[in-house]
């Protein structure tokens, strides 16, 4: 097998090894279109939790493997996640995420990622009253309410909640191959062992693999479904 053949392989398994991203969309209005199309071509696989009565839930689906609401409105979904994303955190769920009201089940999705653990990154613009989302609509973020917002965001942020922009929230996911890839400056050939604890590893740039590690990526090949 050439070195052509078995880069083309590892990235054909990295596809199904890697952990999916969980995407919570909700209602909230505003950049929508532009958010979904950088999702999409963030290179990560996305797996959709979808509110009910979207306007744009079809559009949605065509980003990733949509979800049926009996599989995550009860409980979180189940399997390994890389991170879960919030792409539309508006005020009134930061709110109620602080006040552990719970009422919706995004915001008790949201409870349980972040009580084992999960990464969860959201994008800050539709909730922070900075953004120029927000100041396109007018609001202003030096009044007393802008404070007060600003307060109720820092509680979501100590809670374990990542407020991004778009770009901050790519790198982020990204950032565990660049970790590796930097880390890596000696060019240590990747172990069976380094692929089954991060088969990201394996996307780094440069990453040199052993025989026996492209054995076993041969091997998963062949048993997955």
């Amino acid at each position: 097998m050439t070195e052509e053949q078995i880069d083309s392989l590892v990235q054909q398994i990295l596809q199904r090894l890697r952990p999916p991203v969980l995407v919570l969309v909700t209602h909230a209005e505003g950049y929508r279109h532009e958010i979904r199309h950088r999702l999409a071509e963030c290179g990560h696989p996305l797996t959709l939790a979808l509110e009910d009565g979207i306007s744009d839930a079809g559009l949605w689906q065509t980003a990733g493997k949509t979800l049926l609401p009996s599989e995550w409105q009860h409980t979180l979904p189940k399997g390994q996640w890389r991170a879960l994303v919030l792409p539309f955190l508006d005020y009134s769920l930061a709110v109620e995420l602080v006040n552990g009201t719970l009422q919706s089940p995004i915001a008790r999705r949201l409870h349980d990622a972040l009580l084992i653990g999960l990464p969860v990154l959201a994008l800050r613009y539709h909730c922070d009253p900075n953004s120029e989302l927000n100041q396109l609509r007018g609001a202003r973020a030096q009044s007393a309410y802008g404070a007060h917002i600003q307060a109720t965001l820092a509680k979501v942020a100590e809670m374990g909640v990542a407020l991004c922009t778009m770009n901050e929230l790519l790198e982020r996911l990204g950032s565990d191959v660049a970790a590796a890839a930097k880390a890596d400056g000696s060019r240590r050939y990747l172990t069976v062992t380094d692929i089954m604890n991060n088969p990201a590893l394996a996307s780094a740039p440069n990453a040199q693999l052993t025989d026996a590690a492209v054995d076993f990526l041969k091997t998963e090949k062949r048993t997955l479904p």
